[in-house]
Order: structure tokens, then sequence, then C-alpha cells
């Protein structure tokens, strides 16, 4: 990615955009300038899921009681936005576009139920999911890098971080990375992927983790699910973290699955194995291991089904 200029602000940020739809229409709100009708959205806070972001920004619209769904989109854009005492900010802003359901009991307000408003439209008259501009969300200070606090006492830096995951699947086995000794779980066991680099893609990020962690090329099927995690913890240089991962998974193909080779010799990553489905809780799985192994089986016993059926 490139440099910014000396002295630049840099800042991942991450947006979630809600898709509710009623039959054939989409629920659409005025938003950036002239008020062109895009998406409910919000920017998520330190520590928000994508489901309470999704919730707030349907909350001001006047909708009430949603079951988030899993993601249909990512995009990626990077631009300079000024920030809240004028200065530029090198922002790269991750669009997150997730269908949502209206739950039963749930409510349409006022400002949603009336056509005269606008916020209904015909969805096959539209080019694409309407998806609001990065000038519509000004960069707040909430939204910069926490300094590093002064002084004896020792308080926690908030860090938002947004990380990607591949589950990779070749004839029933589930591709897994080890945690090194620079983690702070070594030798508990993972899946292939890690931190999005700023100006980065999403899926871009998992084919690149992917193969830096186990030499493996893959291609992106689907995104799944975002995941979020708030916790105060230690970074592996020490540092007391008020922390919240967002944790984007993906499921990937390997088209020429290979024997795992770890490329990033002295990174987080110590060792990778394709390890058959039945096997694999017995090596000590973190959370989003675990819950990559739920999306395998689920996968696994879908194509079951199908090829019973035919």
């Amino acid at each position: 990615m490139s440099s910014p200029e000396p002295g630049t602000v840099r800042l991942q940020r991450v947006v979630v955009h809600a898709v509710l739809r009623s039959g054939p229409r989409l629920l659409v709100v005025p938003e950036g300038p002239g008020g062109a009708l895009a998406l409910p959205a919000a920017v998520l806070g330190h520590g928000e899921s994508p489901g309470q972001g999704l919730r707030r920004a349907l909350s001001a619209a006047g909708v009430g009681a949603v079951r988030t769904g899993q993601p249909v989109e990512a995009r990626s854009v990077v631009a300079a936005h000024p920030g809240p005492d004028g200065e530029e900010v090198d922002v790269h802003t991750v669009h997150l576009v997730h269908s949502v359901q209206l739950l039963h009991g749930g409510h349409l307000g006022a400002t949603a139920r009336g056509a005269e408003d606008g916020r209904w439209v015909q969805a096959a008259r539209l080019p694409g999911l309407p998806v609001a501009p990065d000038a519509t969300f000004p960069v707040t200070a909430a939204q910069l890098p926490a300094p590093v606090p002064a002084g004896d006492g020792e308080v926690a830096v908030r860090r938002q971080r947004l990380a990607a995951y591949a589950v990779v699947v070749d004839d029933g086995r589930l591709l897994l990375t080890r945690l090194s000794e620079r983690t702070p779980s070594p030798g508990r066991w993972t899946l292939p992927g890690g931190g999005v680099d700023h100006g980065e893609h999403p899926c871009v990020a998992a084919v690149r983790e992917v193969h830096e962690e186990t030499g493996n090329h893959v291609e992106v099927d689907e995104l799944v699910e975002v995941g979020s995690e708030h916790f105060t913890g230690r970074s592996p240089a020490g540092v007391l973290e008020d922390f919240h991962a967002l944790r984007v998974i993906v499921t990937a193909t390997a088209p020429d699955a290979v024997e795992p080779v770890v490329l990033d010799v002295g990174g987080s990553t110590d060792l990778a194995r394709w390890v058959p489905l039945g096997e694999a809780p017995a090596l000590g799985l973190v959370g989003v291991a675990a819950r990559g192994l739920q999306i395998a089986r689920r996968s696994a016993a879908l194509a079951e089904e199908r090829t019973a059926g035919a």
C-alpha cells in the first residue's frame, strides 16, 4: 500500500449498511449532499458489533426489532478527509453491507412507512445497492487512534482492529494454522487470516494471509459473517489495550491444494496443516477457528444433502 505524507494521520474504520426489503421495495434514507437516498448506515463505534451498528442505523430510520443476516457485499475506499480540527486524515473505510429482516412484532415507524417521503423505493429500478459515499460520514475524534496516556498510571490504549479469515476445505479437511510463541495463545490453532492492511479489501486480505501462512492460493467464494469481540488485554509488545476485534470470515476454495508451508517465517504462525473435520476439535481451537469449523461442517452437510437428493 502507498505511504502517506509524513505527519499524516491514518484511520481505518468500518461502516455497516442495512439492506431491508419489503417485497420488491428497499428501505432507503436521505444521506449526504442534496439528500441522496442510500441504505441506512452507521460508522461502528469502539466495541460496537455490526449488529448493534445496524440496529442503531435502522432505529434512526424508524425501524425496530430486526435480525442481522449475512453480509452481502464489502467495499474498500481510501480517501483524504478533514479531521475534527481541520487536519488531513488518510481514511480507509471498509463498507460492509448486511441483509436484515424485520422480526415478528417488529415495527416500521412513521418515517419508514410514509410513501410521501420517498423512503421505500422499487429495488428493480436501482442499478445496485445505494451505499452512501464516504463523505457522508465525517471523521470524529472518537474514530481517531487514541494517544498513549501520559503519566505513571497504566491506562489501556483503545484499539480497533479489522481482520479477515478464510474457511478453506479440501477433501473433508479444514486448513488450520498454529499460533506461534509471539502470540497470546501459543500452540492453539486458528483459521488462516490476519489484519486488513490500510487500503486493502477484506477479501484480498484473506487471500494474502492464506498464502503467507500456508503457501496455498485460494479464491474467495462468499462473505459469511463479521464477528466482534471487545476485551482488555496485552498486545505481543506488552501494551495494555482496550481491544476491539472485528473479524470478517469468508469461505474460499484452493483450486490446487498443496501441503501447507508457512512462508511468513517469524510471524504469528509457526505451523499449518490440513486437518480432517472430525479431528479438528481435539487440536485446541481458538474462537474464530471453532466458528470456522461450524461453518465448514454446515457446508459439508448441505453438500451431502444435495448429493443425496440428486
